[in-house]
């Protein structure tokens, strides 16, 4: 039997760890003081947290290459970015993903922002939508609301069918009111009662009037 033997090349170059103090940041490099010197070196793949002055970062170095593993040490109360080369996806394929802020959270895209689920739960004290278009497609919207306030310039209804029911309807129209109806039926279960300055009724073919007692004049 003659195994094999994988030889261990002989020009493989030595690796070797370096704690280091970041000097500046550029936007392809980092400027690290290693206490021998100062150099320019990049960040490792793998290293998200993106360094700022002043830090205290973990270095290799193989041969003449060094790379940032990662940040060691940071004044307290610093924030903390994560810088992703490339495109970034996050998944929990057993489990779900929590984001769990005590102040605010900020969500900032350059183009598009996409959210799909099967159900969207949101709860809050209070919701503010500023946009300049809003385009919203449902089969069916059901509100439960103690009041709704509605100012706008225009409004335009299309419905097959409308229904309206309430205990009190009270309407004020400064200008126009201009209705065209194919049939109108009025059902009114006590008084009716119009007043106007001028009333003026017309009727291409019949009228009709009825009543216990008609009063004119």
């Amino acid at each position: 039997m003659n195994p094999r033997v994988i030889p261990i090349q002989g020009d493989q170059q030595e690796n070797r760890l370096i704690k280091a103090t970041v000097k500046g940041v550029a936007k392809q490099t980092v400027m690290i003081d290693t206490g021998e010197g100062v150099l320019n070196v990049r960040t490792a793949f793998s290293c998200l947290i993106l360094p700022q002055k002043g830090d205290a970062v973990l270095v290799n170095q193989s041969g003449n290459d060094f790379y940032i593993l990662s940040v060691l040490e940071r004044e307290a109360e610093q924030d903390m970015t994560l810088n992703y080369p490339a495109n970034v996806k996050m998944t929990a394929a057993s489990g779900q993903i929590d984001i769990v802020s005590s102040e605010d959270i900020n969500l900032t895209s350059a183009s598009d922002t996409r959210l799909l689920s099967r159900n969207i739960k949101m709860n809050s004290a209070g919701i503010e939508l500023n946009t300049g278009k809003l385009n919203a497609n449902a089969q069916q919207i059901e509100s439960h609301s103690k009041t709704v306030k509605l100012y706008t310039s225009t409004l335009n209804t299309v419905a097959r069918q409308m229904t309206q029911r309430t205990e009190l309807l009270m309407r004020w129209v400064e200008g126009v009111e201009t209705l065209n109806i194919g049939n109108l039926i009025q059902k009114v279960r006590h008084n009716y009662t119009s007043h106007s300055n001028q009333a003026v009724i017309t009727a291409r073919q019949d009228m009709k009037i009825d009543g216990e007692r008609i009063h004119m004049g």
